[in-house]
């Protein structure tokens, strides 16, 4: 994630050169210390528990703090479906989070539900940001920050950077293409309802793991989703 960061900033630079994000300077160093700690937050979780656990309570818990956080602080009330996929997804994150510490994977839990804070506070940042700057020039600047520090914290050990290489570059490649859509719809839509929507990732991803989960997992995971769906709705 490290090497993502720096490649995505190398490759962006130019965007953050014509459409500098400087006049959102507190959003883009707001996000930047999210997104690191989302990267410490996730990796600490996949290296505790599995993918299917993990992945679907750190993106899962997100829509519920998205959901208030647009409606606190980008007043955004929330309508009567996404009170509805609220209490879906707590009843899918509970089946997951149940099923999880049943296998020994409570500190990936805890790792994952942390994970989930994070993203919802860059989210909710980035929404506000991307109304007043270009969401390229914004994207470029915050996740070339978030790929210095995390390069600092690994305090330049050359041989897991390497080792890293290969992997940083295909993330690079998939959150610049991801992110970037989701800046976009940012200024189309309000910040829960794009947050949510973008859930549907959670059963996408337990089946690329390639793991088998237990039921529970799978009808948590399905519950995310339909939460977030009425959420979004």
């Amino acid at each position: 994630m490290a090497v993502a960061g720096v490649v995505v900033g190398v490759a962006l630079l130019p965007a953050v050169i014509v459409w500098p994000p400087w006049r959102a300077l507190p959003f883009v160093v707001a996000s930047a210390a999210a997104h690191v700690a989302y990267a410490l937050g996730l990796s600490a979780a996949y290296r505790r528990g599995a993918l299917s656990v993990a992945y679907p309570l750190g993106r899962g818990v997100a829509p519920l703090l998205i959901t208030l956080g647009g409606w606190f602080l980008l007043a955004e009330p929330p309508t009567m479906g996404a009170l509805v996929g609220a209490g879906s997804l707590a009843v899918g994150l509970g089946l997951i989070a149940v099923s999880g510490g049943r296998t020994g994977q409570g500190a990936a839990i805890v790792f994952a539900l942390l994970t989930g804070m994070t993203i919802a506070a860059y989210s909710v940042v980035d929404a506000a940001a991307v109304r007043q700057v270009s969401p390229v020039g914004y994207l470029g600047a915050v996740l070339g920050i978030q790929g210095v520090l995390l390069t600092l914290l690994l305090r330049g050990n050359h041989v897991r950077l390497r080792k890293g290489l290969r992997s940083g570059m295909l993330i690079a490649l998939g959150s610049v293409g991801a992110y970037l859509l989701v800046l976009y719809a940012f200024q189309l839509a309000p910040a829960g309802r794009v947050s949510t929507l973008r859930e549907a990732s959670v059963l996408i991803g337990i089946v690329l793991s390639g793991e088998r989960p237990a039921p529970p997992v799978w009808g948590g995971a399905a519950l995310v989703l339909v939460g977030a769906l009425l959420a979004a709705g």
